[in-house]
């Protein structure tokens, strides 16, 4: 095998409450499934480069009851921040150390947190290794025309009324809930459509709603979701993600380029802080417990 002519795609996805609606591996089931397409279209487009599809890291961090101030939630299983970097930098630096030069992370779960602790790790392998360890959904992010190509997708399938009425689509609406029902309809619970609208225009707004008490862990308006507007989105996620890794291996130094998320959302800072402290606690009682075990 040409390790210099070898890529290998690590898909990252999340165990989390996803409404009545949806399964909690939502986000896991739809990041395997961009990543399988995403290998045929770069295997197609480099046929003598080998592309390796590495097992999924199923588990993430912070799941959407954050957003609430619930750090525990029943539909959610989440890791530590530390951990979840750790996890990836171990898979990527054992890829480098094997003699690969291309590692190309997939993620399925928005949590800033989350997309930090994988920006990190990806940015340590590659600096430490000199090989590419590149975060795709990030820059995917933050690419102004795939991001364009994604409002043209929204707009031919809902008017400018009905997008304004969903307000932000991040979490088990509208967007993921068509994502699903396009690709495992089987998994998606038909009373989906009488599911009430929580839509939220602002952070702040959306913080409120899961907030109040019995929220059932969506928000927009996953009625609304059809399976024709997820295969156009799944088709978008495809076609970006494919288009940033031929990018990257053609030459192009993806580290220059832009990348979300940038920082922690000031609204959710203080939950989110008091989750790391949590979770420092929990890391800090782990060690303790080691070091008198190995005592005993």
């Amino acid at each position: 095998m040409n390790r210099q002519r070898t890529l290998f795609i690590l898909p990252v996805g999340m165990l989390e409450q996803h409404g009545p609606h949806l399964p909690v591996g939502a986000d896991t089931i739809g990041i395997m499934y961009e990543a399988n397409r995403v290998s045929t279209r770069v295997s197609q487009a480099l046929p003598d480069w080998h592309v390796v599809m590495m097992p999924a890291v199923n588990y993430g961090h912070g799941g959407a009851n954050l957003l609430g101030g619930r750090p525990i939630h029943p539909g959610t299983y989440a890791i530590r921040q530390s951990t979840l970097r750790s996890l990836v930098a171990d898979i990527g630096a054992r890829i480098a150390e094997n003699g690969f030069k291309w590692i190309f992370v997939m993620n399925g779960h928005g949590a800033p947190t989350h997309n930090i602790a994988i920006n990190e790790a990806s940015d340590f392998v590659s600096e430490t290794y000199a090989v590419t360890m590149v975060h795709v959904t990030g820059l995917f992010q933050a690419d102004a025309a795939i991001q364009s190509s994604g409002e043209k997708i929204k707009a031919r399938y809902f008017s400018a009324a009905d997008l304004a009425s969903f307000g932000m689509d991040i979490h088990a609406g509208v967007s993921e809930t068509s994502g699903i029902l396009a690709i495992r309809p089987d998994l998606v619970l038909p009373d989906y459509t009488s599911l009430p609208s929580q839509s939220g225009r602002s952070l702040d707004e959306l913080r409120t709603l899961a907030s109040a008490p019995g929220w059932q862990g969506y928000l927009s308006s996953p009625a609304r979701a059809t399976a024709a507007h997820g295969r156009a989105i799944e088709g978008w996620w495809i076609d970006g993600a494919a288009d940033l890794i031929l990018r990257a291996v053609g030459g192009e130094n993806m580290f220059v380029h832009p990348r979300l998320p940038d920082a922690v959302p000031a609204v959710v800072a203080p939950t989110i802080e008091k989750q790391l402290a949590n979770e420092a606690d929990f890391e800090a009682r782990l060690e303790n417990w080691l070091a008198q075990r190995k005592k005993r």
